[in-house]
């Protein structure tokens, strides 16, 4: 699709959205806590069981860690390198990275006995990173070259084989960003002559162009649910950066401008923040389009709740916690 032909899709298909404030809802905020003896920790993932994931660091390392209902348990990796997690699926099955100063990333998952693979990769890449899982068990994540001077977005099946994801036309360069329980992954492509443009990728194998906003102006796309359902950013030339949905059915909502959605679920409601010069506002959308203020956990004033599950549990970060955010 052209670019031009993109942009005229746009102008008919948009739906801005009126947000309005949601009444009546009482936010409950919940440290997570963190491993004995650490300084900072975050929340990146929760599936619908409530378990969530993320890293806690301490002893001059990060490491990758779960928190349930037994409170926060280390899921110990390669010894010597930094640990993460992102991602969590349905049956209890993490994707992260592991990284070391000198050393190129490896993606790993982390199975529900507590025990990890290290991830292969591609030949000729120094890197890669796991940043998503379905509930099939395939890792999605990013290769990259020795100085991050090329990208190509991935996924390893459970199997270990490893798969390069199509780009579309004129693609050159991808990273993947986020993935559904059922197979759906989100990311960003860009190439000679081609701006920045949000993805998706499909189950069957095939890629979607996300349009833009404005005509060569880039976007993003951060996470996509397993209705196909998107979200992310998108650039207006002369207006700046919106926070924006991609609906499966071909419409594209615009949130508001200075949003980041950073992840919504299989019932449309989305979260994410604002970013001011001084602090950054936690938000959660519902499918209607109503506009929640999460709220702060007291002192802070830089708050990113990073995924939603289908209970609408949320789990981020605010200053150096892993927080949890609980509506009702």
């Amino acid at each position: 699709m052209s670019r031009r032909l993109s942009f005229a899709l746009s102008a008919a298909l948009l739906a801005s959205v009126i947000v309005t404030p949601q009444a009546h809802a009482t936010t409950t905020i919940t440290e997570l806590g963190g491993l004995p003896g650490s300084t900072a920790s975050s929340a990146a993932a929760i599936n619908d069981s409530g378990v969530a994931v993320g890293t806690s660091s301490r002893g001059g390392f990060n490491r990758a860690v779960k928190f349930d209902g037994a409170g926060v348990t280390e899921l110990a990796g390669p010894a010597d390198r930094h640990t993460q997690l992102e991602a969590i699926n349905s049956h209890g099955v993490a994707a992260g990275t592991a990284t070391a100063d000198g050393v190129g990333g490896r993606a790993l998952r982390f199975n529900a006995d507590g025990s990890y693979v290290v991830l292969s990769v591609p030949f000729g890449f120094w890197s890669a990173a796991a940043v998503a899982i379905d509930d099939f068990g395939t890792v999605y994540g990013t290769a990259a070259g020795l100085n991050n001077d090329r990208e190509i977005p991935v996924r390893w099946r459970p199997n270990g084989v490893l798969a390069t994801l199509k780009l579309p036309e004129g693609a050159t360069w991808g990273r993947v960003t986020g993935a559904s329980p059922n197979g759906y992954a989100t990311g960003v492509v860009s190439g000679p002559g081609l701006n920045r443009l949000a993805v998706r990728w499909n189950p069957g194998g095939t890629v979607t162009p996300l349009q833009r906003l404005d005509d060569g102006a880039e976007s993003m796309a951060l996470a996509v649910n397993r209705n196909g359902d998107v979200v992310g950013t998108a650039d207006f030339w002369n207006d700046g950066t919106f926070g924006v949905r991609w609906n499966a059915d071909g419409s594209m909502t615009k949130y508001g401008p200075n949003l980041r959605p950073s992840s919504i679920n299989d019932h449309g409601t989305a979260v994410g923040w604002s970013t001011t010069a001084n602090q950054n506002v936690p938000y959660r959308w519902s499918n209607e389009g109503e506009e929640l203020d999460l709220g702060f956990p007291s002192g802070t004033q830089f708050a990113y709740p990073m995924d939603i599950n289908n209970d609408g549990v949320i789990v981020g970060l605010a200053g150096a916690a892993a927080y949890k955010w609980i509506v009702s």
